[in-house]
Parts: structure tokens; sequence; C-alpha cells
């Protein structure tokens, strides 16, 4: 009659045509050490050393959110000018502004400028 093989159930226990050996092997000798190369060891206070020039760069940089439409159209600007950066075609945008203002609106360039100060008396009692 037909040959009949028990069936077994588990990975292990399978037994297949060129399966490969499962059996267990003992660990390989080590032939050769890791010897260390003089590194050290982490130091956190070399990490407390680095932070304080991570907050200026951040205290140094301000973000303005702007809605999407008004954001292509100024990254469109920046593609167009011989700007690289979006704040000196920013910087580009408010200088002609503020020709504009000074010729036309002496006043209005009085309270742009008092309103520059307040801002920045602003930023620095925040920032303190």
């Amino acid at each position: 009659m037909a040959d009949t093989k028990k069936n077994t159930i588990g990975f292990f226990n399978k037994e297949k045509k060129h399966s490969p050996d499962m059996a267990y092997k003992e660990d390989i000798p080590v032939k050769e050490t890791y010897k260390g190369s003089g590194l050290k060891a982490f130091d956190p206070s070399a990490e407390k050393k680095t932070t304080p020039v991570t907050h200026k760069v951040k205290d140094a940089r301000r973000t303005i959110r702007i809605p999407r439409q008004q954001y292509y159209e100024l990254l469109a600007l920046l593609e167009l000018s011989p700007n690289k950066y979006v704040y000196e075609l920013i910087a580009e945008l408010v200088d002609r502004a503020v020709k504009e203002i000074s010729t036309d609106r002496p006043d209005e360039l009085r309270l742009y400028q008092q309103a520059i100060e307040r801002i920045k008396a602003t930023d620095e009692r925040r920032s303190r």
C-alpha cells in the first residue's frame, strides 16, 4: 500500500528534501578579541556645553505661518528673482514698501518705525 508518513506540526519537525541542517551547533571559538580604539564613554556634560549654541540659533530664527496660496506665490517670485533665499526676497519687498511709505506718507513711516521698536522691545523681554 501507500507509504504513510506521520504529519508533524512545527517548523523544526518537518523533514524536507534539501532542507538546511537545523541541528544545534556549538559556538564558534573566538580567534581575536575586540580591543577598544580608546574612544571615550558618553559624557553628558559635553552635551550640555553644546545646548546653549543650539538655543542661540533657534532664537535667531523666526517663523511666519502664511496661507498656502501666498506661499506658492512667494516661491514663484523667488524663482523669478535673482535672490537665492526667501529672506532676501522678503527684505527686498519690505524695502520697496518702506520707500513707498516714506515718499508718500511720512507720518506712516514714523508709525512704522515706532512699531519696529515696540516689537523689538517685546521680543527682547520674552527672550530673557
